[in-house]
C-alpha cells in the first residue's frame, strides 16, 4: 500500500532487512526514487547510524557510470535517510543496503572495538583528492569559505594606472604639437591632394552606415570578474597562488580561468580548452535559452549534456554529474543565468585524467561563477 512520506509520493516498502527499510517512490518533481532508511528503533543506535553514515560515505566515493546517483542523503535526522535515483539501468540504493550487511548483522548489536573497525568501508584514495560529505537535504551548493583579498594589488593597480594616463597625455600633446608645426611649413608648398573615387562594387559591399560612422562596429571584450561569487560544485576553487590564463572572447558574455598552459580553440560559442597532454580537455559554451524559458525548454537543453542525470541545486538553476570510469574523470556543469532581460544556458563538460581532475575542477567552478555575476 503506498503512502505519502515528507516531498516522497507513492512510496512503498520494496525490501526489509532488520534495522534496513528500502522503499520505492516519486519525489516533488515525478522522478522515481529508492528510499533506504532505519527502522524507528535502530534509529536510536549510535552504532547503527554510524554504520549507516560511513557506508555511504564509501557510496560517494566508489560511484561508477553504472551506478545511480546519490540525490538526498539527511544522516542528523531523527530517523536518518538516503535518497537514490532510480533507473533500471543502474545499480540503485540496493548496493547500499547489500555492503551494510556484509558489515554486520541486520539486528542486534554491531560488532565493537577494532573488529568493528576492521569491518568498516573504507573510501578509497582518489588522486582527485577525498571525497566530499555527502549532501544534506535539500540539496545546496557547497559554498566556499571567502578567501581575503590582497589590497596589495588594488594599489600597485592604480599607481600604474595614473602612470599610463599620465605618459600617453605628454605622448600624445608633444605628437601633436609636432604635427601642428609641420603642417604649417608645407602648407603653402604642398598642392591640395586630388579626389579619390570609390569603386561602384565597393559601394555595394560596404555595410550601410559605415561612410557616416567612419568604422565598424566591434564585438566587445568581456572582463574576468574578481568581485564573483565562491561556490563550488566540484574539488576546490582557484587561488591567487594557481598560474592561471583569463580566457577572454570577443562576443562572449563571461569570461573565465584556465590552467597555464591549456590551450582554447576559439568557437563562435563554445571553446575547447585542451590541457597539456592533449588527451584531456574541458569544453565551455553558451547558448540563449529562447523565450520562454521553461521548465521544459531547460530540461531539453540539459539533457542534451553528456553524464546524464544532472544533480540540480539552486531551484534547478545549476546541475552537475561526474563520473570517474577507466583513470577518468568527466563530467557537466549547466547554469541558467538572466542578463539583459534574456537567459543564458552556460555550460561545462570536462573529459580528463583522473591525475588532472584537480586543476580540472576550477575550471567548472569559475564558469559557474563568472556566469552567475551576470545577474548581480
Amino acid at each position: 500500500m503506498s503512502r505519502t512520506v515528507g516531498p516522497y509520493e507513492d512510496v512503498a516498502t520494496a525490501r526489509v532487512e532488520g534495522a534496513y527499510e528500502l522503499c520505492e517512490g516519486v519525489d516533488e518533481t515525478g522522478r522515481p526514487v529508492q528510499i533506504l532508511t532505519l527502522g524507528s528503533t535502530s534509529s536510536k543506535d549510535p552504532a547503527r547510524r554510524g554504520l549507516l553514515s560511513d557506508t555511504v560515505a564509501w557510496a560517494y566515493a566508489t560511484a561508477g557510470p553504472e551506478d545511480a546517483p546519490i540525490l538526498v542523503a539527511d544522516l542528523e535526522a531523527e530517523q536518518p535517510y538516503v535518497v537514490v535515483l532510480r533507473d533500471a539501468r543502474l545499480r540503485g540504493a540496493d548496493r547500499i543496503m547489500d555492503r551494510l550487511l556484509a558489515l554486520g548483522p541486520a539486528t542486534g548489536p554491531l560488532p565493537v572495538g577494532p573488529a568493528a573497525a576492521a569491518h568498516r568501508p573504507q573510501a578509497p584514495a582518489s588522486p582527485a583528492g577525498p571525497p566530499s560529505a555527502p549532501p544534506m537535504s535539500p540539496p545546496v551548493v557547497v559554498i566556499a569559505p571567502p578567501k581575503r583579498r590582497s589590497q596589495l594589488r588594488p594599489i600597485l593597480i592604480g599607481i600604474a594606472s595614473v602612470v599610463a594616463i599620465v605618459a600617453l597625455a605628454v605622448g600624445a600633446w608633444i605628437l601633436w604639437t609636432t604635427l601642428s608645426s609641420g603642417d604649417e611649413e608645407t602648407a603653402g608648398s604642398q598642392p591640395a591632394p586630388a579626389a579619390t573615387e570609390t569603386d561602384p562594387a565597393e559601394a555595394e559591399d560596404a555595410p550601410e552606415g559605415a561612410a557616416e560612422e567612419g568604422v565598424d562596429e566591434q564585438p566587445t571584450v568581456p572582463e574576468w570578474r574578481s568581485d564573483a561569487q565562491d561556490l563550488s560544485v566540484a574539488g576546490e576553487l582557484f587561488t591567487e597562488q594557481d598560474e592561471t590564463n583569463t580566457v577572454a572572447l570577443a562576443g562572449w558574455p563571461f569570461a573565465f580561468r584556465v590552467p597555464e598552459g591549456y590551450h582554447c580553440e576559439q568557437g563562435e560559442q563554445s571553446t575547447v580548452c585542451t590541457a597539456p597532454d592533449g588527451d584531456s580537455s574541458v569544453e565551455v559554451g553558451w547558448a540563449v535559452c529562447e523565450d520562454p524559458c521553461g521548465d521544459e525548454a531547460r530540461e531539453e537543453l540539459q539533457e542534451a549534456l553528456p553524464y546524464q542525470p544532472l544533480q540540480a541545486y539552486e531551484n534547478g538553476d545549476i546541475g552537475f554529474s561526474s563520473r570517474e570510469p577507466y583513470g577518468k574523470w568527466k563530467a557537466s556543469l549547466s547554469v541558467f543565468v538572466e542578463d539583459d532581460d534574456v537567459v543564458l544556458h552556460v555550460t561545462a563538460v570536462a573529459d580528463v585524467d583522473v591525475e588532472l581532475a584537480e586543476e580540472a575542477q576550477p575550471v567548472l567552478n569559475d564558469v559557474m561563477n563568472q556566469a552567475k555575476s551576470l545577474e548581480e
